[in-house]
C-alpha cells in the first residue's frame, strides 16, 4: 500500500499539470475590500462572498453588493447551511439575529439555534467548526471545538474526543489521548471524519463514534501539505508545494484528484476555497489580495521558448501521432517542444509539406529547399527558378505544386511527383494562386483573389469561374463532399451546385477574417479566425442556410478559455493539422494550440436559471416580483437580468426586446446583463428575453409584464372624457351657429328688396362703364389716328415732289414722326391698364422730360400747321405720380392744341408749391367755347359714385378727367390771350 501511494504521488509530481486561465479581482476592479472570509455557490447557481461587513453575489460578470442590514456587528465569517434546501447562514460572534441567504437574496431572520456556530452551556462555551484552513486559530478559551454531523457529533475537548449520536443521545469517548493542535489535519467526507497524522503516516478515520487508521496518499501525511475543508460544500482540498488536489472518499478508500498547479497559491494566504465542477473553475479568496479565479482548459499552448526568437507560428506538418514539425526544425508537442535539426529562424513559415519518402519541402528565401529525412534532416538541396518569385507551395491530392511570377502574370508548375527539377505541367493564370484542391483526377480548384478557377487537367484549361472577385484564402473539403472556402476579409463561403452561398458571420463579425475549417468526429466545425476559435455544428449550420429562419450560432473559443493570443494565424499551407491521435492543431501568434475537440467542453445555462427580479428606477433600486409597475413621472429604468454563467457571455446570444414597441427588435445584452427603459409611452408592453441553453441552437425564452403608469391625462377615460367635451362643444357651437344663421337669414331678407334696387344700379352703371370703356378704346385710336394721319399725309406729298431737299425734309419729318409714335405705340399696354396701376411710384423723375416726350411726338405734325411748340417747364421740377396716367394726361392735350392751332403757337409753362405742381398748357388756337369750359369744370365736382354722362365734346378729355381723378387731380379750363384755350393741371403732392 505504501509503494502504491509513493507512484500515486510520483504520479502527480511528474504530471505537466492542467492549463488555466487567471482572473484577479481587488478593490480597483470589482471588488469592495480585498478580504475574503469565505465563498459558498446557492442552489441557484450564483458564487456568493462573504466579507467584512457585506456579502457579495456574482454571476460570472458582476458583483451584487448586500451591506444595509439592521445590525450592530457586520463583520461576517463563514458559511454554513444546507445549499440544497437553499438555506446558506453567515454569522458574527455577537448578533442574535442571522444573515440567511435564501430564493438569491439575503435577509435578516431571529436567532435559531440550530444556526448559531457558539453554543454556551453550563458555563462552557462550544464553537461549531464549519471551515478548517490555514489561517484557521483553535483558541484556548473555546472549552470544546465540535463537527455536527446528520448523524452525530463529535466533541473535541480536554485533549479527547467525544462522539454523541443524534437519535439515542448516547455519548461515546474516544480512548485515546487528541491533542487541540492536530484539529488543523481534521477534514470531513460525508459522514466521517479524518484527522491527518504526520508523524505516523496515518490517517485517523472517525465513524460512528468508532476510530481506526487508514491508509492514503502520502499527500495526506505530508507535513508540507496544507489542508482546506469546507463542510457547507464538502470540498476538500490538498496543497502541496503549489500543486492543488482535491481530496475523494470513494468505495472507502481516499483518493486525490489533480486540479492545477497555482505557484502563487504558497505566497497567498487563502482563507477560502471553493471548485465549481460546473465550470470548471478554481475560486480562491484571499484575506489580504481579492479574489483569484482559476480557469481550468481544453486548450494547450505549446512554444519552442527559444531566445530572441519570435513565437508567431503558420505551417507545420504532423509528425509522430501526437506532434508538428516546423521548417526551423522544431517538433511541437502538446505541453512542450524539441528541436530535430538546427535551423536559423525562418521568415517565410508558410509552406510545408512531406514527399513520399518523408522529406521535408518548404519554401526558403526564393527557393524550394527539400531536407532529407535519411539524414535527420541536417541535409538539403533547393531548387530555383531564374528570374522567377516562389508565391506559394503545394501538395494536394498527391500532386506537387508551385505558384510563381514573373512580375507581369503568374503560372502554376506542376512537377513529375517529387522530382523538384522536372515540371510536367505550366499553367498561366491571370492572378496569383493562394490555395489549391485537387477535386478528382480531372480537375483543380485554383483559389486566388478572383474567386475559384476550375482548370482541367484533361482539356489544359479554365473551364469554370466561381465566385468572381473574391479574395480566396483556403479551400476545404469536408467528410460529406461539400467544399467551404475562406476568404480575406469577406467571410465562409459554401459552395452548392458551383454556386457560392455566404456563410453568416458571427455577430462581431470576427469571422470575416476567418483561416481554416477543420471537421471534429462530431460534425462540429472547428474555425480559427483572426480574434478567436469558433465552433459551430455543421448540420446546424447546413440547415440554417437552407431553411433561413434560425440565426446562425457559434460558439467562441479566447484567452479566457486557455490561449496565449485570440490572434490565429492563416494564408499558409498547411494551416491547421489533425493529428493521429486525434488532436487538433492550429498555428496562432503565440505558438501552436492543441486540444482534443472530443473533450472541449462547451457551457450553458440551464433554462431555468434566468431571473429578472431587480430594477433601478431613477437611481433606487426596486425588487421585482412577477411583473414590473412604473408608475407616472419615472423618466428612466434599468432591469438586471440575473443569469449564473462563466464564461464568455456572447456565447449564449443573451438578447432582449420590448414587445408592444412600434419597432420591436432584438437587442444583446453586454456584460452588465442591464435592458434599459428610456422614454418609452405608457401603456403595457412585454420584455421577451432569450438565449441559447445547449449546442442545439434552440432558444430558451422567458417573458417579463412591463406596465409604465400614465398621468390622468395620459388615460383613456381622460381622453374619452375629452372627446366628449370636444363633441359638446361643437354641438353647442353648432347650435349657435344655426341660430345666428337664422338670424342673420332674417336680415338678409330684410334686405333683399334694397340690395335688388342697388344690383339693378349697379348693371345700369357697368353698362355705362363698358361704354366708358369701349370709347376709351376709340380714345386711344383717336390718339394714334393722328400721327399716323401726318405720316400718311407726307408720304403722298413724298410722291408728289421731285425737288431733293423738300423730299430729304418729308423723310425727316416722317422718320421723327414715326420714331415718336413707336415710343408711344410701346407704351400702349401701360396706357389700356391705367386704371389698375399705383398711383405713385418710389423713385421721383423729372416732368420737364415726360413734357419733352410729347412734345417731340407732336413736333413734326405742329411743324406742318406752322406752329411751334414750346416747353418752358422747370428742369428741376420731379414728381412720383404714375409716369404712364401723365403721359396720357399731357399726350391727350398737346394733341387736341396741335389739332386746333395752325399758324401759332403752343406753350408749357410750369409752377410749383408744397402742396401740388401746376402744369400751364396754352395754345393760340380756335380755342374751346365757354360751354365747353364749364362742362369739363363741372364734371370735377361731382363725385366718384355719381353717375357720369358724358356729352359729345370728345371722348378723350373725358379720360383724362377720369385720369386725374383718379390721381386726386385736378385741371382748369381758361380763355387764352389774344385767343385759343389755357389748360391748367394740378398735381397734388
Amino acid at each position: 500500500m505504501k509503494l502504491l501511494s509513493f507512484i500515486v504521488l510520483l504520479f502527480f509530481i511528474c504530471s505537466n499539470g492542467q492549463s488555466y486561465t487567471r482572473q484577479w479581482y481587488t478593490m480597483d476592479n470589482g471588488l469592495p475590500q480585498n478580504s475574503i472570509k469565505d465563498i459558498v455557490k446557492d442552489k441557484h447557481g450564483f458564487i456568493w462572498l462573504s466579507m467584512e461587513g457585506r456579502v457579495l453575489r456574482y454571476d460570472g460578470s458582476n458583483f451584487v453588493q448586500y451591506k444595509d442590514f439592521k445590525l450592530n456587528n457586520l463583520s461576517f465569517g463563514d458559511f454554513y447551511g444546507n445549499i440544497k434546501k437553499d438555506s446558506i447562514a453567515v454569522f458574527n460572534n455577537s448578533e442574535k439575529n442571522v444573515l440567511l441567504i435564501s430564493q438569491r437574496r439575503p435577509a435578516i431572520i431571529p436567532f435559531n439555534k440550530t444556526l448559531k456556530p457558539d453554543i454556551s452551556k453550563d458555563n462552557r462555551i462550544y464553537k461549531r467548526l464549519l471551515k478548517n484552513n490555514v489561517t484557521v486559530r483553535y483558541v484556548s478559551f473555546i472549552d470544546s471545538y465540535f463537527v455536527q454531523l446528520k448523524t452525530g457529533t463529535y466533541y473535541f475537548e480536554k485533549n479527547s474526543i467525544v462522539y454523541v449520536d443524534r437519535k439515542s443521545k448516547q455519548r461515546i469517548k474516544l480512548d485515546f489521548e487528541f491533542p487541540r493542535n492536530r484539529l488543523k489535519r481534521l477534514f470531513v467526507h460525508g459522514e466521517n471524519v479524518f484527522i491527518a497524522d504526520p508523524g505516523n503516516k496515518k490517517i485517523l478515520q472517525l465513524y460512528h463514534g468508532k476510530y481506526f487508521y487508514v491508509d492514503a496518499p502520502s499527500t495526506y501525511t505530508d507535513p508540507e501539505t496544507r489542508i482546506y475543508w469546507q463542510q457547507i460544500t464538502g470540498q476538500v482540498f490538498m496543497i502541496n508545494h503549489g500543486k492543488i488536489f482535491r481530496s475523494q472518499f470513494l468505495e472507502g478508500k481516499l483518493d486525490l484528484a489533480y486540479v492545477l498547479e497555482y505557484k502563487n497559491i504558497d505566497k497567498e494566504i487563502s482563507g477560502a476555497m471553493f471548485y465549481d465542477d460546473a465550470s470548471r473553475k478554481l475560486y480562491i479568496g484571499s484575506s489580504i489580495n481579492g479574489l483569484t479565479i482559476l480557469s481550468l482548459s481544453d486548450f494547450s499552448v505549446s512554444r519552442k521558448s527559444l531566445p530572441y526568437q519570435d513565437e508567431v507560428c503558420y505551417a507545420a506538418i504532423p509528425y509522430g501521432e501526437n506532434s508538428v514539425l516546423t521548417q526551423e526544425g522544431v517538433r511541437y508537442y502538446k505541453n512542450k517542444s524539441e528541436r530535430l535539426y538546427k535551423a536559423p529562424q525562418s521568415y517565410d513559415k508558410r509552406y510545408i509539406f512531406q514527399d513520399d519518402s518523408g522529406n521535408l519541402v518548404y519554401r526558403e528565401n526564393n527557393s524550394i529547399h527539400i531536407r532529407y529525412k535519411k539524414t535527420g534532416f541536417t541535409k538539403y538541396d533547393s531548387v530555383s527558378f531564374d528570374k522567377k518569385e516562389i508565391v506559394g507551395l503545394y501538395k494536394n491530392g498527391g500532386m506537387y505544386m508551385v505558384s510563381v511570377s514573373d512580375r507581369n502574370r503568374f503560372y502554376l508548375y506542376i512537377f513529375d511527383h517529387d522530382n523538384f527539377k522536372r515540371i510536367v505541367k505550366v499553367i498561366p493564370c491571370e492572378n496569383n494562386t493562394d490555395t489549391i484542391l485537387r477535386y478528382n483526377e480531372e480537375l483543380l480548384y485554383l483559389g486566388g483573389s478572383n474567386g475559384i478557377s476550375v482548370f482541367s487537367l484533361s482539356q489544359n484549361k479554365i473551364v469554370r469561374q466561381i465566385g468572381q472577385n473574391l479574395p480566396v484564402k483556403q479551400i476545404i473539403r469536408t467528410t460529406d463532399g461539400n467544399i467551404w472556402f475562406t476568404t480575406y476579409n469577406q467571410g465562409i463561403y459554401w459552395l452548392k451546385d458551383y454556386q457560392v452561398v455566404k456563410v453568416p458571420v458571427d455577430k462581431n463579425d470576427f469571422l470575416a477574417n476567418a483561416h481554416h475549417i477543420l471537421e471534429d468526429k462530431n460534425s462540429n466545425f472547428w474555425i480559427s479566425s483572426n480574434n478567436g476559435l469558433f465552433k459551430i455544428n455543421k448540420t446546424k449550420l447546413l440547415e440554417s442556410l437552407k431553411s433561413l429562419k434560425e440565426p446562425v450560432t457559434y460558439y467562441r473559443y479566447t484567452k479566457e478559455h486557455g490561449f496565449l493570443n485570440n490572434e490565429f494565424n492563416g494564408s499558409a499551407d498547411p494551416d491547421a493539422n489533425i493529428l493521429d491521435d486525434g488532436q487538433f492543431v492550429f498555428p496562432s501568434m503565440e505558438g501552436f494550440v492543441f486540444f482534443t475537440p472530443q473533450h472541449v467542453k462547451t457551457y450553458f445555462p440551464a433554462a431555468q436559471d434566468l431571473y429578472i427580479e431587480r430594477a433601478k428606477v431613477d437611481g433606487k433600486m426596486i425588487r421585482l416580483k412577477d411583473e414590473f409597475f412604473m408608475k407616472c413621472g419615472s423618466k428612466n429604468a434599468e432591469i438586471y437580468i440575473d443569469i449564473p454563467y462563466y464564461t464568455n457571455l456572447e456565447n449564449i446570444y443573451l438578447q432582449a426586446k420590448l414587445i408592444g414597441e412600434e419597432t420591436s427588435h432584438w437587442i444583446n445584452i453586454k456584460n452588465d446583463r442591464t435592458f434599459r427603459l428610456s422614454n418609452i409611452e405608457p401603456g403595457k408592453y412585454s420584455l421577451l428575453i432569450r438565449f441559447l441553453s445547449s449546442e442545439t441552437g434552440k432558444f430558451v425564452y422567458k417573458s417579463l409584464p412591463i406596465e409604465i403608469e400614465a398621468y390622468f391625462y395620459q388615460t383613456l377615460p381622460f381622453k374619452i372624457l375629452i372627446v366628449g367635451f370636444v363633441i359638446l362643444i361643437l354641438i353647442i357651437g353648432i347650435q349657435i351657429r344655426t341660430n345666428f344663421l337664422r338670424l342673420k337669414n332674417k336680415a338678409l331678407k330684410n334686405t333683399l328688396i334694397h340690395k335688388d334696387k342697388e344690383l339693378q344700379e349697379t348693371n345700369n352703371k357697368l353698362k355705362t362703364e363698358s361704354d366708358y370703356q369701349k370709347k376709351l378704346m376709340e380714345s386711344i385710336s383717336h390718339d394714334i389716328t393722328t400721327p399716323v394721319k401726318f405720316i400718311a399725309l407726307l408720304s403722298q406729298e413724298l410722291t408728289q415732289s421731285d425737288d431733293a431737299k423738300t423730299q430729304k425734309k418729308y423723310f425727316d419729318s416722317i422718320y421723327k414722326t414715326s420714331e415718336q409714335l413707336y415710343k408711344f405705340t410701346l407704351s400702349l399696354k401701360e396706357y389700356t391698364e391705367l386704371y389698375k396701376q399705383e398711383n405713385a411710384t418710389e423713385t421721383e423723375y423729372p416732368v420737364y422730360d415726360l413734357i419733352e416726350t410729347k412734345k417731340l411726338l407732336f413736333e413734326e405734325i405742329a411743324a406742318r400747321k406752322n406752329t411751334f411748340i414750346y416747353n418752358f417747364c422747370d428742369h428741376q421740377l420731379t414728381a412720383k405720380i404714375n409716369k404712364n396716367i401723365l403721359l396720357a394726361v399731357f399726350h391727350n392735350i398737346i394733341d387736341n392744341a396741335v389739332k386746333n392751332t395752325s399758324d401759332g403757337e403752343i406753350i408749357i409753362t410750369s409752377t410749383s408749391s408744397e402742396k401740388y405742381i401746376e402744369i400751364s398748357i396754352a395754345d393760340t388756337g380756335s380755342g374751346m367755347s365757354a360751354e365747353q369750359r364749364a362742362y369739363y369744370s363741372q364734371l370735377f365736382i361731382k363725385t366718384e359714385n355719381e353717375h357720369l354722362t358724358f356729352k359729345n365734346y370728345g371722348l378723350g378729355l373725358h379720360m383724362v378727367i377720369q385720369l386725374m381723378m383718379k390721381i386726386s387731380g385736378k385741371m382748369a379750363f381758361h380763355e387764352n390771350t389774344p385767343k385759343g384755350t389755357r389748360i391748367t393741371i394740378y398735381i397734388t403732392l
